[in-house]
């Protein structure tokens, strides 16, 4: 079976997160509703690119087959390094 690299779409992740939440219409807190709105959109989004630049980086790395050949040392820098997202 073959590894296959994943790759997320952070225009349209961060469009559908967005829009997955009840943002309530107050003509009078219109600015404060479009900063959260804005504030949720770029969060969604970065995450997403930050995933994404992970996943491409850890697909192309030649990895030992076993991880339990790696010495504590090794092993916790392994995990700590994919756990930057």
């Amino acid at each position: 079976m073959e590894k296959e690299k994943i790759y997320i779409d952070p225009e349209k992740f961060a469009l559908r997160f967005i829009s997955s939440f009840n943002f309530e219409f107050n003509p009078k807190e219109l600015e404060v509703m479009a900063k959260k709105e804005l504030a949720a959109y770029l969060s969604a989004y970065f995450l997403v690119e930050k995933f994404n630049k992970i996943e491409g980086e850890n697909f192309d790395r030649t990895q030992p087959n076993n991880l339990s050949d790696l010495g504590f040392d090794d092993l916790l820098a392994h995990v700590t390094d994919l756990n930057k997202y």
